[in-house]
């Protein structure tokens, strides 16, 4: 058994290892335009276990910037990993996602995400720590009131630039969101199933877009977004429409509560739901120093608006490596030295992954067993400012190529 990175020639197997897999040809063609298209895909970040010269195992690893608040970090989400079915139960999955987890380490990946089995991955250091959420659209509810007239169109390439922009400003302080960029490669349909359409004001200017497709075999809005309540309204309208036109009571949205459209929608009756189902989100943190070095000016504006905003002393976190934040009249600064006689945080990373996320705050984290807190209410509270609780959610790439 040899763990390495693929070879141009050998790209032809690994597609059709991940059809025997997964029986479908969405994983395929999310390898074929990574390799292919992505200009930030490297020759090592497709990664192969090969058994006498014959690769049996495989995983791949994109490389998108990663919101963590306002912070922008240097993120691998890992998608797909697969084993082919002749070959399974060898050992040969672990063996290629323990190589990635150091093959990211060593290329300076703050933090990797992925969507997946619950009880593999952690074996690899991830820990749930994403929500999964549902606009459920019912076409019995009432169109919403849109006064300015608009426009509905399929989505071309002067496009791009304009939805991408929507997408980054909807998602703008969304942890664990891609940041991601005007490229056609992105957001182009590669599949007649998937229908990309955008909404234009009156002066002829891009407002809102919506990705029209299926999810396990559901009619689905992929991806919606909004610049303003008229695309809003435009938008909702259009999926009441779609779910009468496929004859379903429910039409669902793959969203995040906090998207503009999610508010708009719930006040027009919709509902809001937690998904089940297709594996958990999780997260690995893979260099906590430059990871937290990288949310210095995300902590001095959690501070800020907090009755904390002038403290000045140090909190030590201690998990696979030890990083302590000096915090001085609110601003924050790091390094690896451990200080004596300051706030302390020892924490494993199965619990600083959810932490780090705002997946599961400290006051509860505190519960189980392996976490001790140095320092009191004090520190509880300190850490409670630096790493709030949310609803992350993110690795839901712009598949609309399904």
């Amino acid at each position: 058994m040899i763990v390495r990175p693929a070879e141009p020639k050998e790209y032809n197997d690994i597609y059709d290892l991940a059809d025997a897999a997964f029986k479908s040809h969405l994983e395929r063609m999310m390898i074929l335009v990574t390799v292919s298209e992505d200009p930030r895909f490297q020759p090592g970040d497709l990664r192969v276990v090969s058994v006498d010269d014959k690769v049996v195992s495989m995983m791949m690893l994109l490389r998108r910037p990663l919101r963590m608040g306002r912070a922008v970090l240097k993120g691998a989400i890992v998608a797909p990993v697969a084993t082919h079915p002749d070959h399974q139960g060898k050992g040969y999955c672990s063996a290629v996602m323990r190589d990635a987890v150091q093959y990211m380490k060593t290329h300076g990946f703050d933090i990797t995400i992925l969507w997946g089995n619950p009880w593999l991955y952690p074996h690899y250091g991830y820990s749930p720590a994403m929500v999964k959420t549902e606009l459920v659209v019912k076409p019995t509810q009432k169109k919403a009131n849109v006064k300015s007239p608009c426009q509905i169109r399929p989505f071309v390439a002067a496009d791009v630039e304009s939805i991408t922009r929507i997408y980054n400003h909807n998602t703008a302080t969304r942890t664990c969101a891609e940041v991601r960029s005007p490229a056609m490669w992105e957001w182009r349909p590669k599949s007649s199933e998937v229908k990309l359409e955008v909404v234009t004001d009156a002066e002829g200017k891009v407002i809102g877009y919506w990705s029209l497709g299926t999810d396990w075999g559901r009619p689905c809005a992929h991806e919606v977004g909004v610049l303003n309540d008229e695309a809003c309204g435009v938008v909702f309208n259009r999926l009441l429409e779609t779910a009468k036109t496929k004859g379903v009571t429910e039409f669902y949205c793959i969203i995040h509560p906090a998207h503009p459209f999610t508010r708009f929608a719930f006040l027009q009756g919709s509902e809001v739901r937690l998904r089940s189902g297709g594996g958990a989100g999780m997260a690995r943190v893979l260099n906590p120093i430059s990871l937290l070095t990288t949310m210095e000016k995300e902590f001095e504006h959690r501070l800020h608006y907090s009755e904390l905003h002038d403290l000045e002393g140090t909190l030590t976190i201690m998990s696979e490596e030890t990083v302590v934040l000096h915090i001085d009249q609110g601003r924050v600064s790091t390094d690896a030295e451990t200080v004596v006689g300051g706030l302390q945080l020892d924490i494993p990373l199965s619990s600083f992954n959810q932490l780090i996320t705002g997946y599961i705050d400290i006051n509860e984290l505190v519960k189980r067993p392996h976490i001790t807190v140095t320092g009191g209410k004090h520190a509880l509270r300190l850490i409670d400012v630096l790493f709030p609780a949310g609803l992350p959610s993110g690795g839901f790439l712009p598949l609309v190529w399904e």
